[in-house]
C-alpha cells in the first residue's frame, strides 16, 4: 500500500517537473535543477491554476470594458470565430524566488496584455491596508523588484508608453500569448520588494508623481488568506485603446482575467 502511494507521489512530482520545464521553457541547467528541487521539496509551492474570466461587460477601475474597447461578443468569444478566451499559469516557488509562466488562449489577436499583482486589501474589521508605496495604487506590475527602474522609466510621468514590458506580452494572430518571468520574491506568502528601486528612480517619482513615495516592502495580498478581502491576487488586463503599457501605472485598460476566483 505505502509503496503504491510512494510511486504515485513520485509520478505526480515527475509529471509536474516535466510540465514546468516545458511551460517555463527553461534552458539553463541550474534553473532546471532549481525547479526540480522546488517541486520535489516539501518546502516549496507548485501551482497549476486557471484564471477566472472577468465579465467583459463590466468596467475596469479605469472605467473601460472589453466589449466597448476591444470588441467581441458578450461572452468574449467572437474574435475571428474563436472559442471563449481562457488563461492559466504555472508557478514554482522555492525560498525567495518564483518561476512563472502565464498563458492566454483565444484572447484578442495582436493585443498587448499586462499582468498585475495585488498589494492592497481590507482586513476583517473593514480597514484598508497595504498599497504600492510608490504610486498608492492597489496593484503593481507582476515583475521582479529588480525591474522597477525599467518600469519607472516608461511610466506616464516619464513616457507616452511602450509596447515592450517586463510584465506583459502581445498576442499573436490567433489570440495566444505567453509571459515567462522569474520573480525575486515568493508569490504566495511573500512581500513585493519595492525597496529594490534605485534612489534616482524614487526621487523622480517623488518629484513628478507622488511626493510621499517610499521604498519599502509590502505584503502581497491574496483573497484566499484568512480574514483578507481583495478582488484578486493576479489580474490580466488588455490595452486595446492605445496599444501601450505604462510601467508602474495600469492606465486605461480592460480587465480580462482574475485569480483566484471569488
Amino acid at each position: 500500500m505505502w509503496k503504491k502511494i510512494t510511486f504515485v507521489i513520485i509520478g505526480i512530482a515527475l509529471a509536474n517537473i516535466a510540465l514546468a520545464n516545458s511551460d517555463l521553457n527553461l534552458k539553463d541547467n541550474d534553473e532546471k535543477n532549481t525547479v526540480k528541487k522546488a517541486i520535489s521539496s516539501n518546502y516549496s509551492l507548485f501551482l497549476n491554476e486557471q484564471f477566472e474570466r472577468f465579465d467583459p461587460t463590466s468596467s475596469s477601475n479605469s472605467g473601460h470594458t472589453v466589449i466597448d474597447e476591444c470588441g467581441g461578443a458578450f461572452d468574449g468569444s467572437d474574435f475571428q470565430g474563436q472559442l471563449p478566451a481562457s488563461a492559466k499559469f504555472i508557478s514554482v516557488q522555492l525560498g525567495g524566488k518564483s518561476y512563472m509562466s502565464i498563458d492566454i488562449l483565444n484572447g484578442r489577436p495582436n493585443t498587448l496584455y499586462t499582468i498585475w499583482i495585488r498589494v492592497k486589501g481590507i482586513d476583517r474589521d473593514g480597514n484598508p491596508f497595504g498599497g504600492s508605496p510608490l504610486t498608492n495604487g492597489g496593484a503593481t506590475p507582476l515583475a521582479a523588484g529588480s525591474k522597477l527602474d525599467e518600469l519607472e522609466e516608461i511610466s506616464p510621468w516619464n513616457s507616452p508608453g511602450s509596447t515592450t514590458l517586463v510584465n506583459g506580452f502581445t498576442t499573436n494572430s490567433s489570440g495566444r500569448g505567453k509571459l515567462i518571468t522569474k520573480l525575486d520574491f515568493p508569490l504566495i506568502g511573500g512581500s513585493y520588494p519595492f525597496n529594490k528601486i534605485s534612489n534616482a528612480a524614487l526621487e523622480n517619482i517623488r518629484n513628478l508623481q507622488n511626493p510621499s513615495a517610499r521604498a519599502i516592502p509590502v505584503a502581497i495580498v491574496n483573497p484566499r488568506d484568512n480574514n483578507v478581502n481583495a478582488p484578486f491576487a493576479l489580474r490580466i488586463v488588455s490595452h486595446c485603446q492605445d496599444g501601450l503599457g505604462h510601467g508602474l501605472s495600469p492606465a486605461n485598460r480592460e480587465t480580462w482575467f482574475d485569480w483566484p476566483s471569488q
